[in-house]
């Protein structure tokens, strides 16, 4: 019975072995897991706000695109001077260049629809008529002005049209 009981120490010590080499290798493996994982100290406490990025409010700004005048005949009858000024109404950020370099480009955009328009002397007296001829110069004119100026992009056009007696100097 003796050499009965040796066996069982000896299976008993290889079973303890056994656990230790599995207690090592989990243990490694844990200490391998733990040195690769990313580690973030946060403090504990009250949450701190942390400030949003600041984001500039869009401005807007008015950009005069010159004054083109064009002589007609009113619905009485009388020859008038019919003088529109637009403004481009522009909304963005970022820098601004000077738009004299497209003022050529810009002039044929805005006076091909104004000499064109059916209804100019109506332009001062309707404002349908002045919301249509506003629309086709916005139309003509976006797209110049989106790729001179890639920040900002026009919301809108203001004509500021005005009719007078012609100069008496032409005849």
């Amino acid at each position: 019975m003796a050499a009965r009981k040796k066996k069982q120490a000896k299976s008993a010590r290889g079973r303890w072995v056994i656990f230790g080499v599995l207690a090592v290798l989990l243990a490694a493996v844990a200490v391998g897991i733990a040195l690769n994982l990313p580690v973030h100290l946060r403090r504990i406490g009250a949450p701190v706000a942390t400030p949003e990025p600041a984001v500039s409010t869009p401005v807007q700004r008015a950009v005069d695109l010159g004054s083109y005048g064009v002589t007609v005949t009113n619905h009485a009858g009388n020859i008038k001077a019919l003088t529109i000024h637009p403004v481009a109404i522009m909304q963005g950020n970022g820098p601004w260049k000077k738009l004299h370099p497209l003022q050529g480009q810009l002039d044929a955009r805005i006076a091909n629809p104004f000499m064109a328009f059916p209804d100019l002397a109506g332009i001062t007296t309707s404002t349908t008529a002045q919301s249509a001829l506003e629309q086709q110069i916005l139309q003509n004119v976006a797209p110049l002005l989106k790729s001179a100026e890639p920040g900002w992009k026009i919301i809108g056009i203001q004509l500021h049209p005005s009719l007078q007696s012609p100069p008496s100097g032409d005849s």
